[in-house]
């Protein structure tokens, strides 16, 4: 039997008004906890933002994985982003609030 079923494709959206940021791949078996959703979001997410907006005009809201609520994240997100949305503007877990989240 082939056990290759099993394997896990993570994918993160960075959605803006047709500005494209690139692909960004994590290795096979890679956990994807806070210290790596930080440094992609440091080194990756937040440069492509301040370049492609350099107004700052562009709001970060994220969902309640427990990397996103950390106290690191909220607190880089808060010091480095114009319109960060902190944990309790978020939308709850509703499919109506989150219909992206079943369109997979």
């Amino acid at each position: 039997m082939d056990k290759t079923f099993g394997q896990t494709i993570v994918l993160g959206l960075v959605a803006s008004n047709s500005k494209n940021i690139h692909l960004f791949f994590f290795k096979g078996g890679e956990k994807i906890g806070l210290e790596t959703y930080y440094k992609v979001l440091r080194f990756t997410i937040l440069p492509w933002l301040k370049a492609t907006y350099p107004e700052d005009n562009y709001v970060c809201a994220q969902d309640g994985v427990p990397s996103h609520k950390s106290g690191k994240y909220q607190k880089f997100c808060t010091d480095n982003m114009v319109d960060f949305w902190p944990k309790d503007m978020w939308p709850s877990s509703s499919p109506d609030l989150n219909p992206l989240d079943l369109a997979v």
